[in-house]
């Protein structure tokens, strides 16, 4: 071992044992504080979870700390101080309380990546230490005071590896341009823009874990929402922030930004256009609308008494018009209807000859009307509750009911079109889900008892507030905790769910910070539904133009972020780590053939020249199977859409694999859109004419023809038709 590795390797020895000694302190201490026998107060109750919740957190934190604990070393400069710094996963501290190992969040940690020969920020040497488990088997050094020395070798290490099937963070190898992505401020929108292997995916998720840990305060009880385009790929994502030691996060895709849904269909870009256009939430106001049926007559209920109730039509508008016009459906539906209530007790009230200003009286007539199951349908009739799926089930399939809803927004064709693409099966596209979702925001909640429970609910938490105000200041915590969030943690341990678990069960969510990745593939309708899910100016968009896909996609940054101005920082990432010299000319090439412009990208790496090969179509599962052994990595074929369902059934399990088992597989078998965000280390292409024309200017094959670190093949293997 070289004196380097082996002067490395005590340090590492040295942060190892200062681990597992914090790690036996944080498991005691959360044993001591939950086995404690307390006094049984509220109070202290609500100061012992406090204690175990901050336990819990730094016992997450040092697990994931545990792999790759220390990947880097500062050598500053005599003038600037001649002292060393340490990175790694996590701080630690020595016995007297000196910092030995910095946090790679924390601000004396960012020269480690910002640090250039043009701007070395007094930094002689800057080593990168590459470990497997704890032993150090490689250290790579930087010279920042002579260029002639300076390497990239850790992160052409990390791009060369084999694929794993998952994404793996690249905290050791952050380069100058991306930390300043991950260290952009909070309250704007970071666009980040650049095209296949740039790293965008992998800076958006470390911008997560660095916000998460430099705005604790603000972010800990909003949590973050990140937006991905697939399953598959928030399964390839899925264990980078727990590897940085940050869990509250929420993944979804957009369609499933509609609980309990989680839609994975496409619809065909003429209906796509359609359902993304804004206009759609002019004509699901108007179905709305039109599900209020009002009379514009009198109306005589005769109830189960024989006796007669009474509403005139000039009633019934006057209750109409008195709902706020900013209320929801069913916000409306309750005033509206007790509004009519009242009339009908005033006009039955005088037919008898009763006095209607005596509350009894008028509490009497009110729970005979309510009660009467002849009123409650009529009443019903007028202003019915319903749900999302009911009122979008009801436009896809019902003409007459889409004709009303759209009438004056969407040409008859586009009507027709929705109603054709419609399968009876309930089967809701990526985009329905969307649309389920503004409906739900346009309906607003509903529930018969939700007043009641809602009374309930005020109630007992004025009484926790009052209760957690009167501990603040018998025990001066009021400067450093507020009410509220001590009345949270004196809620009953069922009720102590993680802001993940509770953003998810709550569609109406709103996040501290909102991260979407090939944001260009979101309609100007998903966008809409997204700026309801962020509190503040505070989103991170990832996204390549030239792969829009999307027949309602992002053509234009300036364009979608005219709410944003002034707030929005973009930033350009040229420099590709994933893809070859080779693969990046041949996809640039087959890109501008079907009617798209060269990408501004550069290729770092060489490799080999694609490889093309043609076969017939029951000959492709043995010709790919043969290629691929031998090798190491994770293997796609990517296959256009028409023909999804024909290679699903000839190219045989379990060597191929398709839906939520495909990146389980050896092959995994996806279109051209499910591989959006993933890689591999080998890529088969089949029938890319045919990907290359089902979507507007090549944007599918462009996607498709650059997934490969190693090997990009172009296999023709036409099926018969």
């Amino acid at each position: 071992m070289s004196q380097g590795l082996h002067d490395e390797q005590g340090r590492l020895d040295a942060f190892y044992a200062l681990l597992d000694l914090y790690t036996e302190h944080v498991q005691d201490r959360i044993e001591a504080v939950g086995s404690a026998p307390g006094t049984g107060t509220g109070q202290d109750l609500i100061e012992r979870q406090a204690e175990l919740d901050h336990w819990y957190a730094q016992a997450s934190a040092a697990r994931a700390a545990e792999q790759r604990l220390c990947f880097g070393r500062l050598d500053f400069a005599a003038e600037a101080g001649g002292h060393t710094h340490y990175i790694g996963r996590m701080g630690l501290r020595d016995d007297n309380g000196n910092p030995v190992l910095l946090d790679w969040r924390a601000p004396g940690a960012s020269s480690f990546y910002q640090g250039t020969f043009a701007d070395p920020q007094g930094i002689e040497r800057r080593r990168r230490i590459i470990t497997k488990g704890r032993t150090v088997t490689h250290v790579d050094d930087e010279d920042l005071s002579d260029p002639v020395h300076t390497t990239t070798g850790a992160a052409a290490a990390s791009v060369d590896a084999p694929r794993s099937g998952r994404m793996s963070d690249i905290v050791a190898t952050i380069a100058a341009d991306q930390d300043a992505i991950v260290r952009a401020p909070l309250g704007q929108v970071t666009i980040v823009e650049g095209g296949p292997g740039t790293g965008k995916t992998v800076v958006a998720l470390h911008r997560a874990a660095w916000l998460l840990y430099t705005y604790r305060d603000k972010l800990a009880r909003d949590g973050v929402l990140v937006v991905g385009p697939s399953k598959a790929f928030l399964t390839y994502i899925d264990q980078v922030l727990p590897s940085l030691g940050e869990t509250d996060v929420v993944l979804l895709t957009p369609g499933q930004l509609y609980p309990d849904v989680s839609a994975t269909r496409y619809d065909t870009s003429t209906v796509s256009a359609i359902k993304g256009d804004l206009r759609m939430t002019k004509v699901i106001a108007a179905a709305l609308r039109h599900l209020q049926r009002i009379p514009d007559h009198d109306v005589t209920i005769v109830l189960e008494d024989n006796t007669e109730a009474k509403v005139t039509a000039r009633q019934l508008a006057e209750a109409k018009r008195a709902v706020p016009r900013s209320a929801s459906y069913h916000g409306g539906r309750e005033p509206f209807l007790e509004r009519v209530l009242t009339h009908m007790v005033r006009a039955r009230a005088q037919a008898r000859g009763w006095d209607d200003s005596d509350p009894d009286l008028r509490a009497d007539a009110l729970a005979d009307l309510t009660g009467d199951r002849h009123v409650r349908r009529v009443l019903n009739l007028m202003w019915m509750p319903t749900d999302p799926i009911t009122v979008l089930t009801r436009l896809w399939s019902e003409p007459a009911f889409l004709a009303s809803a759209a009438h004056g927004v969407l040409t008859a064709q586009e009507q027709v079109a929705l109603l054709n693409a419609w399968d009876g099966q309930g089967q809701w596209s990526v985009d329905d889900a969307v649309l389920l979702d503004e409906l739900a925001e346009q309906l607003g909640p509903w529930d018969p008892n939700a007043k009641r429970v809602r009374v309930a609910q005020e109630r007992e938490r004025a009484a926790n507030l009052a209760h957690a105000a009167a501990s603040l200041g018998a025990t001066g915590t009021a400067g450093w905790l507020t009410a509220d969030a001590l009345a949270e943690r004196h809620a009953p341990v069922h009720q102590r769910l993680s802001v993940a678990e509770r953003a998810l069960a709550d569609r109406s969510w709103t996040y501290g910070h909102v991260i979407v990745d090939e944001a260009q593939e979101l309609s100007p309708m998903a966008w809409h539904c997204l700026a309801r899910r962020t509190n503040r100016v505070s989103m991170t968009v990832v996204g390549d133009l030239q792969q829009t896909t999307h027949a309602a996609g992002v053509r234009s940054w300036d364009q979608l972020f005219t709410w944003a101005a002034g707030k929005t920082d973009l930033h350009t990432l040229t420099i590709t780590y994933r893809i070859t010299r080779q693969t990046a000319q041949c996809a640039a090439e087959l890109l501008v053939r079907f009617g798209g412009h060269p990408p501004a990208l550069t290729a770092i790496r060489d490799g080999i020249e694609p490889i093309t090969h043609s076969c017939l179509p029951e000959e492709l599962a043995a010709w790919i199977m043969g290629a691929v052994d031998g090798s190491q990595g994770r293997f796609a074929v990517i296959v256009p859409d028409e023909q999804y369902r024909a290679w699903q059934e000839l190219l045989p399990s379990p060597d191929f694999a398709t839906g939520d088992q495909a990146l389980e597989s050896t092959v995994a078998v996806l279109t051209a859109r499910e591989t959006k965000g993933l890689e591999f280390d080998l890529a088969f292409v089949v029938n890319p004419d045919l990907i290359g024309r089902q979507t507007e200017r090549g944007a599918d094959l462009y996607v498709a023809a650059t997934r490969a670190t190693q090997v990009l093949y172009l296999v023709e293997a036409w099926l018969s038709r």
